[in-house]
């Protein structure tokens, strides 16, 4: 058995999860992403495709930047960050989506144009 196998086998004997299967476990961010942000409001969103573990950070002028979490985390869209992926129901990120109303406004309250 090769040493990497060797070691998560031992993670998974200690821990009892084991990567790729019971949480993402990428190494850099997946081409293909289908995510876009052109319907969306500017702010971070988890990405569902990859169960969260890409967030997607969507401007007011449209561009994007993609993120990965460490290994172990995903992002929590109701807190914005990457947390543990124990901490996180993935499914539950397309309805916190709109927790990004708040950012990019005036203090009056007005979206700012990108």
């Amino acid at each position: 058995m090769p040493k990497a196998d060797k070691v998560a086998d031992q993670k998974k004997q200690v821990f009892g999860y084991e990567p790729d299967v019971d949480y993402p476990a990428y190494d850099r961010i997946p081409s293909g992403l289908t995510f876009r942000c052109s319907d969306k409001l500017p702010g971070y969103y988890a990405d569902i495709d990859t169960r969260c573990q890409i967030w997607h950070w969507c401007l007011p002028n449209g561009y994007m930047f993609s993120f990965l979490c460490p290994n172990g985390t995903v992002f929590n869209q109701a807190h914005r960050v990457c947390d543990w992926w124990t901490n996180v129901n993935c499914g539950d990120s397309l309805g916190l989506y709109d927790n990004n109303n708040e950012l990019y406004r005036d203090v009056e309250g007005n979206l700012i144009a990108g």
